[in-house]
């Protein structure tokens, strides 16, 4: 038996034996028998209370006759009383204990104290240091409206703890004492929320802006921070941060609007910041030198591509029936190909509303005729923004241009007429003329013009006149030395199924100042629009009852009045703002939130000091390490590796699974390595050598490094075994992670210098031999190191089976990185990643969960008592998109004790029934997304000179369609 095995066994049967001998002593079930501990008895609790307007404070603070290690009972809150109550905050009153359990005395039998101790007990050991920390009292402070006495009862999810008499007082100075100590319980409650979902933490981020200012009360240190806020001391960072749209950024316009001012702009008077400065000069990009040479002979150009401009992305489909093949595909995951991957928590739509906004549907007719009157198509645009409204459009190549411009046209007359908000019109452009087809908040908007026969579609004015100027002065995409050079290393007769290419321009154009600062300006309006929502449901929740004389606030100036959005609330320094028209929020200028305006058609003229130094730091930055940018290209080939039919010639199966291979080549070309820092140097210079792993290893990495500490070029490697192994929440921890490799059956090795591990630093690369060619290191790792091979694995066994097996050996392609993962489905591995999967998608399902009790109890309890789908429909207005299950599973709310104002407890589906959180394991039918499709992986990535080059082939399952279906 192995020694720590045999440790973990006597541990197990040494706490078996002691529980047993304590269950014998004092009488308690034998296990197998459930066991309850219940509640610890009450002393005598104390309650104060003040009056104030507009509104009292009250705190009723119940001690614990026996202290209870660990964080103690659940959170207090209130039921229903003659006086209404607002924002309670629960805490438990925490002292260090000056005696473990196991070094006090036992305690009398009776009143639950034995069996208290015995929870002490147990939680002392299972707790370590947390067990030190003990909860003497529970306290909950709430406010409430009026001077008159009123009785309050007190639940927790366990049930009723108590009836309690409050008796305000006209005492300032205890009115103060009681507000203070309120708003630090409160604040502390609401970080811990934040820090406990992964959802936006916009309901409690607006009740901490909105009662700051309300009651005059200080911010809490952490507000409007993420955990990692040193990022936002580097320009660099921080402007991918924002063009990519990342949650922190997202986050902290949130909060500055919350709280009614820029937390960023510290030195500024947000009174005087107004928009008066110029728009800021741009980023002075050097030219790319593109390595063409001019001796060679010209690259084929497809003619779609002297139809673009070069400041847009192009995504190239080329034959109609590839369209088709990605529409499918997207199809096959609600629309949205990230769902291939993992379900979020938010649902994202933004591909529909962009289909919408143009007016192209595809209808059966549609599919049919596609092929026979479309050569050629892509997809162009300035970003891709889809969440809140991007600049895009389509380029078709038409076979025949009267029929495909007379099916568009029909089309966009039929969706016109079939809505009076929605208007299509001849418009006359810069560079020529076409028709606008628009409704007033830009949910549609949709141009169309035509040149030469090539027809665009777009919702950008400003895209769709360079498109008409493009064809008048032949200064196209296809025309750039960059896009020659693209297709000089990518042939068109590659026959892409998807050629996607990304200018400097284009890139370059994301961080110009027009584009920076409306994206800037647009966050803030995405942010305002969220917090009329909240403020509305706050008013609704905290009305008294509804009449004529006292309606709901549903507009912007009343619930500015009454407290609930922060004063100022909307004055932008740019004139523009948002507005309500029933229950809609739509912003001045920019519209619908998820169809803004495109950012190319909200030019920005005058910036405030604030929007101006932001830039500054970020133009800064830019011009010391990226003086231009390098393009970026890729090409994705499918091959069927499975015919439809049957191999005797009949229909294929439907429902059985059929095979793709999709063949993905990138590159950034031209590259400048320099530009990338530390991260281009570890590279050695590119080998046909690759490692031949064992067959069983079914994941298999390699590199071709070389730094200051490794020395020379050196393979490093590392194999994973096709195993059972450690379970994924193993790996908690920093002594978890330890445990769990050393059982993880795996290696890592260098060749051809077996030296290399000898200069790891500390000596951790040398040890004791153990026998030929073996020695053991420092912390049970084992190294072998023979035949130029150095190899390092917990298990010793693992390297005597997998040695032989290993080999260095020349291949067709130079490359520096190389990566396998085979197959997994059926493996012993699926098991183990489909539960890793599981665990993180139903760490999401339960923030979602989290999210809509915490919506549905902080907004929830208006007078009409919301359904859940008022709920779910209000998270929706809130965050921009439906909130939604990652399991898969439907949200619903589970009933609450009789009239209590605690958090209502909200569950999946998915989770089975009556779990209040996601089981830990997954249900036997449970498979991840990614599970669903992947079926293996080969890839490569290759660092040239003035190249970066990645290669991969992907083997996907798709469903057979049905012949039945005409498909």
């Amino acid at each position: 038996m192995h020694p720590s095995s045999q440790s973990t066994r006597w541990s197990a049967w040494t706490f078996a034996g002691l529980w047993g001998a304590l269950a014998a002593l004092v009488g308690i079930p034998a296990a197998g028998q459930n066991v309850g501990f219940g509640p610890p008895a009450l002393a005598t609790a104390s309650v104060d209370a003040a009056a104030g307007q507009p509104y009292g404070i009250a705190t009723i603070e119940i001690p614990l006759r026996n202290p209870i290690l660990g964080d103690g009972p659940p959170p207090l809150s209130l039921v229903e009383s003659p006086a209404r109550t607002f924002f309670p905050a629960s805490k438990n009153i925490q002292s260090r204990a000056a005696r473990l359990p196991s070094e006090t005395p036992l305690p009398r039998l009776g009143r639950g104290r034995l069996l208290n101790r015995v929870g002490n007990l147990i939680r002392e050991i299972a707790g370590g240091e947390e067990s030190r920390v003990q909860t003497v009292a529970r306290r909950i402070t709430f406010l409430f409206e009026g001077d008159q006495p009123f009785s309050v009862q007190l639940v927790d999810r366990n049930g009723a703890v108590g009836t309690f008499q409050i008796r305000p007082s006209n005492d300032a100075n205890l009115q103060r004492t009681l507000v203070t100590s309120w708003w630090a319980d409160f604040t502390a409650n609401a970080k811990s929320q934040i820090d406990a979902t992964d959802t936006p933490p916009w309901v409690q981020t607006y009740l901490v802006g909105m009662l700051s200012g309300r009651f005059g009360l200080p911010l809490p240190d952490w507000y409007g921070r993420s955990d990692d806020e040193e990022e936002n001391d580097d320009p660099l960072l921080m402007t991918l941060n924002w063009i990519g749209g990342a949650a922190k950024v997202s986050d902290r316009v949130f909060a500055s609007a919350a709280a009614g001012r820029d937390l960023d702009a510290i030195q500024t008077d947000s009174i005087t910041d107004v928009a008066a400065i110029p728009l800021p000069a741009p980023i002075p990009w050097q030219p790319t030198i593109q390595p063409l040479d001019p001796s060679a002979p010209e690259p084929e150009i497809e003619s779609l591509a002297e139809h673009v401009p070069p400041e847009c992305f192009y995504i190239r489909y080329g034959k109609f029936e590839n369209y088709l093949w990605f529409q499918d595909l997207t199809d096959e995951y609600g629309g949205d190909i990230s769902r291939m991957v993992t379900l979020s928590g938010l649902s994202n739509d933004g591909s529909e509303r962009l289909t919408k906004q143009l007016g192209i549907q595809m209808t059966a007719m549609g599919r049919m005729l596609g092929p026979s009157i479309i050569t050629d198509q892509a997809i162009i645009g300035r970003d891709l923004y889809m969440q809140d409204g991007a600049a895009m459009g389509v380029i078709f190549e038409p076979t025949n241009a009267f029929l495909l411009r007379s099916s568009l046209n029909n089309d966009r007359t039929t969706l016109a007429n079939s809505s009076d908000q929605i208007t299509l019109k001849n418009v006359q452009l810069e560079n020529g003329e076409g028709t606008l087809m628009r409704s007033t908040d830009n949910s549609v908007r949709s141009y169309m013009v035509e040149h030469d026969g090539y027809i665009c579609i777009t919702n950008c004015k400003t895209i769709a006149e360079r498109f008409l100027e493009v064809g008048r002065t032949g200064e196209s995409l296809g025309k750039t030395d960059a896009f020659r050079f693209a297709r000089t290393l990518h042939p068109l007769s590659l026959d892409d199924t998807i050629f996607a290419y990304f200018s400097p321009e284009m890139l370059q154009g994301l961080l110009s100042p027009q584009y920076l600062i409306e994206l800037r300006r647009r966050m803030q309006s995405e942010a305002d629009i969220a917090l009329v929502h909240l403020a509305r449901a706050a008013a609704a929740s905290h009305s008294s009852a509804v009449s004529d004389n006292n309606p709901l606030l549903r507009d912007i100036e009343p619930l500015v009045a009454a407290g609930y959005l922060p004063v100022g609330f909307g004055e932008r320094p740019d004139g523009t703002g948002v507005f309500t028209i029933g229950d809609r929020v739509l912003d001045t200028r920019r519209g619908a939130r998820g169809t803004f305006l495109p950012i190319p058609d909200s030019p920005v003229e005058l910036v405030t000091a604030t929007e101006a130094r932001w830039f500054a730091e970020i133009a800064d930055a830019y011009s010391q390490q990226f003086r231009s940018f390098d393009p970026i290209f890729v090409g994705v080939k499918r091959e069927l590796i499975e015919p439809l039919a049957n191999p005797d010639g009949s229909a294929g199966e439907s429902g059985t699974e059929l095979r793709e291979r999709l063949i993905v080549h990138a590159e950034i070309a031209p590259w400048q390595p320099g530009s990338y820092g530390w991260w281009a140097e570890q590279l050695g210079p590119p080998t046909p050598v690759s490692i031949r792993f064992a067959p069983d290893d079914i994941v298999a990495l390699q590199a071709h490094v070389t730094n200051d500490t490794l020395g020379p070029p050196t393979h490093l490697f590392a194999g994973i075994k096709d195993s059972h192994p450690p379970q994924p929440e193993a790996f908690d921890g920093i002594l978890g992670s330890y445990q769990a490799l050393k059982t993880l059956p795996g290696y890592l090795g260098a060749w051809p210098f077996p030296g290399t591990l000898d200069r790891l630093p500390l000596g951790l690369g040398r040890g004791q031999p153990v026998g030929p060619n073996m020695s053991r290191l420092l912390g049970g790792i084992y190294r072998y190191t023979g035949g130029e091979f150095s190899i390092l694995s917990f298990q010793p066994d693992l390297l005597t089976q997998t040695v032989p097996q290993l080999a260095a050996e020349e291949v067709s392609d130079s490359a520096q990185l190389r990566a396998h993962i085979g197959n997994l489905k059926g493996s012993q591995l699926e098991g183990w990643v489909n539960e890793f999967l599981y665990q993180r998608a139903s760490a999401t399902s339960a923030a979602g969960a989290e999210f809509l009790a915490t919506l549905s109890s902080q907004l929830g309890n208006a007078p009409e008592k919301r359904t859940p789908e008022d709920v779910l429909e209000q998270a929706k207005l809130i965050l921009g998109g439906d909130v939604q299950c990652a399991l898969g599973g439907i949200y619903e709310p589970l009933p609450s004790i009789a009239g209590s104002t605690g958090k209502t407890r909200w569950v999946s589906t998915a989770w089975g029934e009556g779990n209040l959180v996601p089981p830990t394991l997954p249900p036997a039918e449970y498979q991840a997304p990614i599970m669903q499709w992947f079926r293996g992986a080969d890839a490569t990535v290759t660092q040239y000179a003035n190249r970066l080059v990645a290669d991969a082939v992907i083997e996907i399952a798709r469903v057979r369609p049905n012949p039945a279906d005409g498909l």
